[in-house]
C-alpha cells in the first residue's frame, strides 16, 4: 500500500489553512458511509470502513512503533490528541483483551442515540494499532458509541 500519511501531508491551502469544522468532517463521514450502505449493504460498509481504519492504524503504528507496549501506547495516545480525534484512554490490558474508550470522539461526541454504533473507523484503527505492536491480527469490536446514547466510545480487542 502507498504511503498515504506523507502523501496527503502535503497541504497547500494558505487562505483556508489546515483545519475544518467537525460538521463538516462528520458529513463527509456519514454521508460516505451511508452511500456505502445502500450500494454494499450494512455489512459490507461496515467492513470496508473497518479495514480503511486497520490500513490507518496499522501504517501509523509503522510511525510510532517502540519494543515498550506502554510506551507505544502513549505515542498512539499522543498522536490521537494532537491529532484532535479524541482522547484514547486505556481501560484494560493483558495478554489476551484489551478496552480502550475514545472520549471526545471526533466522529460522534455529543450526537444525540441514532440507535446504531457508527465509529467502525475507529475500531479498525485500534486494530491495526494492535496488529503493529503484536504483529498478528486481532479481532476488534466497538462495544459502546456516543451514537447510541453511551458516554463514550469503547473497543474491545481480542489479542489471542
Amino acid at each position: 500500500m502507498r504511503d498515504w500519511f506523507s502523501i496527503i501531508g502535503n497541504i497547500n491551502r494558505p487562505v483556508l489553512g489546515e483545519e475544518i469544522p467537525i460538521l463538516i468532517f462528520r458529513a463527509f463521514r456519514i454521508y460516505s458511509g451511508e452511500y456505502l450502505k445502500d450500494l454494499m449493504g450494512e455489512k459490507g460498509a461496515v467492513v470496508l470502513f473497518q479495514n480503511a481504519g486497520r490500513e490507518l492504524g496499522r501504517e501509523l503504528g509503522d510511525k510510532l512503533k517502540d519494543e515498550d507496549l506502554e510506551r507505544y501506547l502513549s505515542n498512539v495516545q499522543s498522536f490521537v490528541k494532537d491529532s484532535k480525534i479524541g482522547l484514547l484512554v486505556v481501560e484494560e490490558i493483558d495478554q489476551r483483551k484489551a478496552v480502550l474508550r475514545l472520549d471526545e470522539c471526533i466522529t460522534c461526541a455529543g450526537m444525540p442515540n441514532v440507535g446504531a454504533r457508527i465509529c467502525h473507523f475507529e475500531t479498525g484503527f485500534v486494530a491495526g494499532i494492535f496488529e503493529t505492536f503484536m504483529e498478528k491480527k486481532v479481532r476488534a469490536v466497538e462495544t459502546k458509541c456516543n451514537a447510541m446514547g453511551e458516554e463514550t466510545c469503547e473497543v474491545t480487542v481480542d489479542i489471542e
